[in-house]
């Protein structure tokens, strides 16, 4: 029976985490920490609850689940939005980041840590939880300010930053040499893999799609996902690299959205199985160890990453004051913490006291995040206040001189037209640099195969080396090509006619040319494993490769902008929902408000609000407050030209545009409640009506795709179904037939809507439960 032992370790760990999430969330706290806590409970070191018997198939798991960890993380971020935050944001989050690895160095100079201890302890404070810094936006109504959206998207390249930071370390620690081959050869097989992944993936995700079964398309991203975590261990980085790269090639594909629907539940699964088993390492009794260098660096990360995040944000040139309080939305330290800890206990440069200690300082964070934020205006006041007015009067000098910068004359021509070919030459070198250096691991794995009896070993050397030459072709023509016109761009800039001083300019285009052609050579030799053949062999090959270059050159042009196209073309594609098209709008739209001094902010219509029912007319918003209705959105469903004639009802979301003042005003106004509101007078001038959806029409589509609010001008008030009762339904809730809905609308709105059902519900007709409308108190 012992082989059934994982089995019944499997549903412990899964049923505990269950269980103790469920607790966690209705304590206000992430399921995550429900996880850990799991853990603790029912692993080896809190007897007698130690239910787990296959420990080590546990954690074996828990690798799985980190995989699909980090592949949501990295779903999350596309190439083409890291190219859209703005250097300011990269910038900001870079700086931030060298900031806290600097004050963790002094910091761990008092409590004698190692450079690299100290170093893996920055790397955990140095990535904030995007879901609690979300959580804080919505809960204080900073949707639409711009220090909370530069904090929000911080948290984004903060994830990369982690990733950069994990696996340098684990990497360094493993393979040794310098910091600079470390991140060369790294850069290289970041290229490599995403370069590959661009050319691949679209044509069999496009293949898998056509053949319409979903399933199968799972099965093999799934496939596809492990087995790259799989080779970027083999190439010596953490798996988490290889998921992370994966995630964010997925998601520029016009498929990633059902992707990431489809791998949902599997990430639920086994996501909870790592936090549990990171749990199960944890020793209560080691925080007894710990407890004070917990309250040290709680503090110290409470203290110090603000003022990073602060500081960084103001050399980017955001105002001290958005600033700091961006730097205070910035302070709960989220689950690369653990990911990271764990790393550095498996790397042995930690010591096991860390797993307690990491647990204890995100969770402290995290609880106290939103204490500081309610009180940001006292402390940013404070901050204000105690500021020396010598640092005041440089930063607004500093910031000065950047506007200068901004408001120069564009650059040189020359520069313009060099500076695109110079970035596409730096990503070939790069790519062909990933291939080169990593062929000999892919040669090694080929030689254990069976490809390796068909052929001598010194034959399928010269044929492997022979592929990856012609492989490498493609690129280097490409790479020749640029440098060349590089070189002749140059040359017309800084050259003369020949009757001055100056070279002339062919006699500088030839020497660019040389000397570019002199740096292709040293490089290929520098990356080139030149023992695997002999130098007779290399000569063959390379002969062969340029007789093909010059006899195919036209061929391999075509080849390299045929591939080029289908990468940008896949860059191009826009995977976002529409609500993210519209957030990303919205946060572009905040930015260009800021020199007219007007903000955007959202506010909800409440369950009991006295104005509800009412149209836009009667509450006349920008009369009275000088602001403008934007859109509302209701049930998912977005209306735009919002006229006079607009009925408000609870849970529409109202888009608000004016100065600070004007929308406090009207956000106090719209916040008001009936104070004993009843069914008969809760809804002025509307009527609610209910019926039952039916049995003939097509169920699983949501409110917003249904698109009745654009239709007809209802609201879905409520939805029963079975025992389940859903008041004020989002847009993403399905409608099933058989459901009882609550309606709200005018007469005209709700004849509509039994229209629209029977349309939508035909040949059946709808019916009704009890047909009765309730009309409230009209004017």
């Amino acid at each position: 029976m012992e082989h059934y032992n994982l089995i019944k370790d499997l549903g412990t760990v899964l049923l505990a985490g269950g269980l103790a999430g469920i607790l966690c969330k209705r304590l206000g706290l992430s399921a995550i920490v429900g996880y850990l806590v799991a853990g603790m409970v029912i692993g080896p070191h809190t007897p007698p609850f130690s239910l787990i018997a296959e420990e080590e198939r546990i954690r074996e798991l828990s690798e799985v689940g980190l995989v699909f960890v980090m592949f949501a993380i990295g779903l999350h971020l596309s190439l083409s939005k890291l190219g859209k935050l703005g250097l300011a944001t990269i910038g900001a989050t870079f700086l931030g980041a060298f900031f806290m690895l600097n004050f963790t160095l002094i910091l761990g100079h008092f409590l004698d840590w190692t450079a690299m201890q100290s170093m893996f302890v920055a790397a955990m404070l140095m990535v904030s939880s995007s879901a609690v810094i979300a959580k804080l936006m919505q809960e204080y109504n900073l949707n639409h300010d711009r220090a909370a959206q530069m904090a929000l998207a911080i948290t984004i390249v903060e994830d990369v930053v982690a990733v950069i930071m994990l696996t340098l370390l684990v990497s360094h620690e493993t393979g040794g040499g310098g910091v600079g081959g470390v991140v060369g050869v790294l850069g290289a097989f970041v290229v490599l893999l995403i370069g590959g992944g661009l050319l691949l993936l679209p044509r069999l995700l496009r293949r898998l799609e056509a053949k319409g079964d979903p399933e199968i398309q799972t099965v093999v991203v799934a496939g596809l996902l492990l087995i790259m975590a799989f080779l970027t261990i083999k190439a010596g980085y953490s798996l988490a690299l290889g998921a992370f790269l994966f995630g964010a090639v997925v998601a520029e594909m016009r498929q990633k959205n059902a992707i990431e629907k489809s791998f949902e539940s599997i990430r639920y699964l086994f996501s909870s199985v790592f936090f549990v088993s990171i749990g199960m390492m944890i020793n209560l009794e080691q925080l007894k160890e710990v407890w004070l260098t917990v309250l040290i660096l709680c503090t110290f990360s409470l203290v110090f990453r603000p003022i990073a995040c602060g500081f960084a944000l103001i050399l980017v040139g955001i105002s001290p004051r958005e600033a700091r309080r961006g730097g205070l939305l910035l302070t709960p330290l989220g689950e690369f913490t653990f990911i990271i800890a764990a790393a550095g206990i498996g790397a042995s440069i930690l010591p096991s006291t860390f797993y307690p200690l990491a647990v204890s300082l995100s969770v402290l964070t995290v609880l106290v995040t939103p204490i500081l934020n309610r009180y940001a205006e006292p402390i940013l006041k404070f901050a204000d206040w105690v500021e020396p007015r010598w640092v005041t009067r440089a930063i607004t000098a500093y910031h000065g001189w950047l506007k200068q910068l901004q408001s120069r004359p564009s650059p040189a021509l020359a520069w313009k037209l060099i500076r695109g070919r110079a970035f596409q030459v730096g990503i070939e070198v790069m790519f062909v640099s990933g291939l080169l250096i990593f062929s000999g691991q892919i040669l090694a794995a080929l030689e254990k195969s069976v490809v390796s009896e068909w052929l001598s070993e010194r034959t399928f050397r010269y044929v492997f080396w022979s592929v990856i030459g012609i492989a490498v072709l493609v690129p280097l023509v490409a790479v020749w090509r640029n440098l060349s016109a590089m070189a002749l761009i140059l040359a017309e800039a800084l050259g003369g006619t020949g009757s001055d001083r100056s070279l002339p300019k062919r006699v500088l285009e030839h020497g660019f040319k040389g000397a570019a052609g002199l740096g292709m050579l040293y490089w290929l030799y520098a990356i080139l494993p030149v023992a695997a053949l002999p130098g007779w062999g290399w000569a063959v090959i390379a002969c062969v490769a340029v007789v093909l270059a010059v006899v195919f050159s036209n061929r391999l042009i075509y080849w390299h902008s045929s591939w080029e196209h289908s990468v940008q073309e896949v860059l191009a594609e826009d995977s976002r929902r529409p609500e993210e098209v519209r957030a990303d709008a919205r946060v572009a739209l905040d930015e260009s408000l800021g020199a007219w001094k007007l903000r955007l902010e959202e506010c909800v219509v409440p369950d009991a609000a006295n104005y509800a029912g009412h149209t836009l007319a009667q509450l006349s918003i920008p009369a009275r407050f000088g602001c403008s209705v934007l859109e509302v959105e209701r049930n998912g469903h977005l209306i735009t030209g919002a006229g006079p004639d607009l009925r408000l009802y609870p849970g529409d979301k109202i888009l608000l545009l004016g100065a600070r003042e004007s929308l406090d005003a009207v956000h106090e106004f719209l916040q008001a409640r009936k104070p004993h509101a009843s069914a008969d007078d809760e809804f002025g001038g509307s009527v609610l009506e209910t019926c039952v959806v039916p049995a003939t029409l097509r169920g699983g589509r949501t409110l917003a795709e249904w698109q009745f609010a654009r239709d007809t001008g209802v609201r879905i008030a409520g939805i029963r179904r079975g025992g389940e009762q859903i008041i004020t339904p989002g847009g993403s809730q399905t409608l099933e037939p058989g459901d009882d809905l609550l309606v709200v609308g005018s007469l005209g709105e709700l004849r509509a809507f039994r229209q629209w059902l029977k349309s939508a519900a035909s040949p059946a007709p709808v019916a009704e439960a009890g047909g009765a409308a309730e009309v409230a108190a009209a004017g």
